[in-house]
Formats: C-alpha cells, structure tokens, sequence
C-alpha cells in the first residue's frame, strides 16, 4: 500500500485494483478490518466509486490501474489478525499478548507481518505471548490483566509491555520441554512461581513482565538449575524409599531362613527322650527290646537325617536371599551420588549381620542335631552291650 495516511482509527491508501485485491478486501470487509466502498483510479485521476458488493467486471479493470482503500484499525480482541499504526497499538492489548494474531499489519512500516516473514520482532512479539502464558498458567487467580501468583507471598504480575521487550532476545526452547511435559509438572510450576517471586518481587507490578521479558534467559538459566536440583533430589527420595522397602524385605526374608526350620528343631529333643527313655538293657540280639533298641536308634537318625537336609537347602535359600539383596543395593548405589549412600551402606552393613547371625544359628542347629544323634547312638550301644546285673 502506497501514499498511507493515518486519520484515528481510519488507514488509507493505494493498492493496485485488480480481481486478486478486491478478493481480499471482501475477506477484510467480513471480518471488520476494511471498509466495504472504495474509489478506482487511473493513475490519479479518480474514476469512479464501488463497494466489495458491486458486480466488478473486465472493463473496470482494464478502465483503472489503482484503487484507493480504507481499513479500520481493530479494537476488537481475540481475532486472528490486526490493523494498527505501531506495534504499540498491538501490544497495548492484554489479549493479544494471550493469543497472539497470525497476521499485523503495521502502517507505520507499511508491513504484513506473520511468523513466516521472518520479522524479528514478530517473532519476538510470539515468544512474549509465552512468557505471557506461562505466568497465567502458574497464577493462582487474577483480576482483569493482573495475574496473582502465591509464593510464601503475594505477586501481582500486570499483563502490560513497553517497546523495548520487542528488541529482547527471548530463548523460549526450554518451554515445552519443561512444562510441557506431565511428570513432575506441579513441582515446576513451584519451582516457576519460585524463581518469579524471586526476581521480580522488588519491581512495580505494571513494569514486571517487562523485567521478566528482558531477563529471561537468565530467568530460565536459574529454573532450569533449580529443575536439576528437584530432579537429583526427587530420584534420590524415590531410590531411597525403594531400598528402605527393600531392606524391610529382605530383613524379613532372612529371619524367615531360620523360622522356618527352627519349629522342626524341636522334634530332634523329643525324639531323642522318648528314644532313650524308651530303651532298655538287653543281653541277647533275638530278644524283642534288642529290635526296640535298633528302632528307636533308626527313628532317631531319620528324623536328624530330615532336619539336616532342611537346614542344608535353607543355606542355599540364605545364599540366594544374600545375592538379590547385594545385586539389587548395588543397582541402587550407583544411582546415588557419593554422600548419599551412607544410609544405603548402613542398611547392607545391617542386613550382611542379620545374614551371619542366622547362617551361625542353622550350622549350631545342625551340630546340635548331629551331637543328639551322636548321644543316641551311644545310649544305644550301651543297652545292648552293657550286662544285665541281676537283682
């Protein structure tokens, strides 16, 4: 658009007329951004008036070369493009920085700016529109354009920019990367109004965005730094709590080695009274008592023969047990960084002790067994070797 005069809301000019254009302004007329009558010229000379409603034929446009439009500075909010004379016509506008357009046209610079023309400070005026979004996201309430976050305190953030936030260089990568994302997603958006609290909580409310605009790369620089922390912190709480379940169950699993077997202990010192309680002297191998001798003895040594097989695979269960708890505590230390894995060495340290404690309790129980047996065995020789001393 050439010879572009600027009369309050009214952007006038000159445009080529042809049927390309007077397309265009029936789209502009429909959305409220162009007037719908406009003059044809040839060259300066004015020829006639016409509205985006006439029948426009071949003659006309091969009559005239120009057409002089008017289009209307847009008040409206929340459309997908805009007329203005200065960027700060557009920026003014709180929604606008919330859903930001897909087209300006800016008279000033006689410009249609869209994401794809490359324009610096559109694509700056595209990434405030973020950080715009992001502090609506993480507020608590707001009133018209004012956004309150809740940090300890209080922090009004007005939805308001001046020109120099257009000049900014605004690195938004980290955006979807961080919060797009839904694991840890509460916790940063703590960590966000945190570090917001932070930088702008010594400002005036309406210069705030501003600030934040100007330093963001030093804002997210901050954020992300504080991201890392939550997340060494937050794998070092989940690892912790996974080897203390852990610890919890292999304590359980070891004592349960020696509980297990322990109730069948008991049967080797009944055996071994009722046995020997139950023998008597005999001087001759045919007589009944002999053979109940011999029984007694036999019984004995199967039940102790049973017992110790028991105690032998709870020795291969312990072993077992020791290698998953080792394996596993291992995977877990090396997830942890140095100074925390003094609470996971206590726990092994405790665990290898437990393991030893009841390794010495199934070797006792099985030399108790095989000493039991022992004594049987000679209180069996006794009764059938020693005379009979008649009364």
């Amino acid at each position: 658009m050439s010879d572009v005069v600027v009369d309050g809301n009214d952007v006038s000019g000159f445009v080529d007329f042809n049927a390309d254009i007077v397309n265009k302004l029936k789209q502009l007329n429909e959305v409220g951004l162009c007037s719908a009558s406009f003059d044809i010229y040839k060259d300066d000379t004015r020829k006639l008036d016409l509205t985006v409603n006439d029948e426009i034929t071949d003659k006309h446009y091969t009559a005239c070369n120009r057409a002089k439009i008017e289009l209307s500075k847009q008040s409206a909010q929340n459309k997908d493009h805009f007329i203005c004379s200065t960027w700060a016509d557009l920026t003014n506008y709180t929604g606008y920085l919330l859903n930001p357009v897909e087209a300006v046209y800016i008279s000033d610079l006689n410009k249609i700016l869209t994401k794809d023309s490359k324009d610096a400070k559109f694509t700056t005026y595209l990434n405030v529109s973020e950080v715009c979004n992001l502090v609506k996201d993480v507020a608590h309430a707001n009133k018209g354009n004012t956004y309150t976050i809740l940090c300890g305190q209080s922090l009004d953030i007005t939805l308001s920019v001046d020109d120099s936030v257009l000049s900014a260089d605004i690195d938004i990568g980290f955006y979807d990367e961080l919060l797009g994302k839904d694991q840890h997603k509460e916790a940063m958006n703590s960590l966000v109004r945190e570090a917001l609290y932070n930088l702008l909580s010594d400002l005036d409310p309406k210069s705030r965005l501003s600030h934040l605009v100007n330093h963001f790369n030093a804002f997210t620089s901050k954020l992300l730094v504080s991201y890392e922390q939550y997340v060494r912190n937050y794998s070092f709480d989940k690892v912790r709590k996974e080897y203390r379940e852990k610890a919890t169950e292999y304590i359980d699993k070891v004592n349960k080695v020696f509980d297990e077997v322990a109730a069948k202990t008991f049967s080797i010192p009944l055996g071994v009274w009722f046995a020997t309680s139950q023998m008597q002297a005999t001087d001759s191998m045919e007589s009944l008592q002999f053979f109940k001798n011999i029984s007694y003895c036999v019984m004995v040594f199967f039940l102790v023969v049973v017992v110790c097989w028991n105690l032998l695979g709870q020795f291969a269960t312990l072993s077992a047990t020791e290698s998953e708890y080792k394996d596993l505590f291992k995977r877990l230390g090396d997830e942890l960084e140095g100074g925390q894995k003094d609470e996971l060495r206590t726990l092994k340290q405790d665990l290898d002790t437990r393991k030893l404690r009841v390794w010495l309790k199934l070797v006792a129980t099985m030399v108790f067994a095989i000493v039991l047996l022992g004594f049987t065995v000679l209180v069996t020789y006794k009764a059938i070797t020693l005379p009979i001393v008649a009364g």
